[in-house]
This record gives structure tokens, sequence and C-alpha cells, in this order.
């Protein structure tokens, strides 16, 4: 009778796990639209960004650009909004490819536990001087801590 008991326990906590700690949740889909103050060289550039999607929000934003190899360019970008800010790293290819993609890495306040991840466009408006604005679209998914 033991036994029966002991197994029956086991087989309950193991529908009990199934149940609530086993479930995938899905990302919720976003695009971000930053717009920066100059092309893609080294150094660091600064701007704004809108978000849409997932969560509304906009705010400033701060790239810093790191050139990798001859072909492509690794960033870190800063987003902050009123609720807090996110960090992701993107790498993409240098012009004329301007394509890539986008992890977040950190967040605070709001967008504490974060995560996500998608691809990017870079565009340089045939409208302005070459290279003094750059606008990146992100697309992809979050998945938010709560």
């Amino acid at each position: 009778m033991k036994m029966k008991f002991k197994l029956l326990l086991v087989v309950l906590g193991m529908f009990m796990l199934t149940l609530l700690g086993c479930t995938k949740r899905e990302g919720r889909a976003i695009v971000i639209k930053g717009t920066s103050t100059a092309s893609p060289k080294p150094g660091t550039l600064t701007g704004t960004f809108v978000a849409t999607g997932a969560f509304n929000t906009h705010g400033a934003g701060e790239m810093v650009v790191v050139p990798n190899g001859e072909d492509s360019i690794h960033c870190t970008y800063k987003l902050t909004a009123p609720e807090g800010d996110f960090q992701m790293v993107m790498d993409c290819e240098n012009p004329p490819g301007m394509t890539g993609v986008w992890k977040i890495i950190s967040g605070t306040g709001f967008y504490s536990g974060m995560k996500g991840h998608g691809t990017l466009v870079m565009m340089f408006p045939p409208d302005v001087p070459a290279g003094v604005i750059s606008e990146e679209t992100m697309t992809g998914e979050v998945w938010l801590r709560w």
C-alpha cells in the first residue's frame, strides 16, 4: 500500500510540474526604429528611438560602433525610455549590405529581465547628406519578465 501511495505522489508531482513549471512562454512581436545623427563609423552616436508592438515607448538612444573586420560592425545600443532602459548588441554588414541581427542583453526598471532578438536593416535617407543620419529598423521578438 505504501508503494502505491508513493507512486501516486510521484505521478501527481510530475503532473503539477508539467502544469506549473514547464509552460513555454511565447515571444511578443516588436519593432524598434532608431535614428542616429551620424553614419556607422567608429565612435559613439546619439539619437532617438520608437518601439511598438510588445510595448510602446520612445526615448533617447546611444550607440557605440566598433568595426569588426572589413565587412561588418559591432554595436552596443543603449535605449533609455521613461520606464527604464535596455541594452542590445547588434552585428551588421557594412554598406552596401546594411542588414544584421540584434539581441537584448540587459534592462532596468520595466525592462529588467527582458530578453529579445531579431533582425535589422540600416538605411541612409536619400534626402539628407550622406553620413549625416542613419536609421535602423529592428524587428523581432521580446520576452518580458512578467
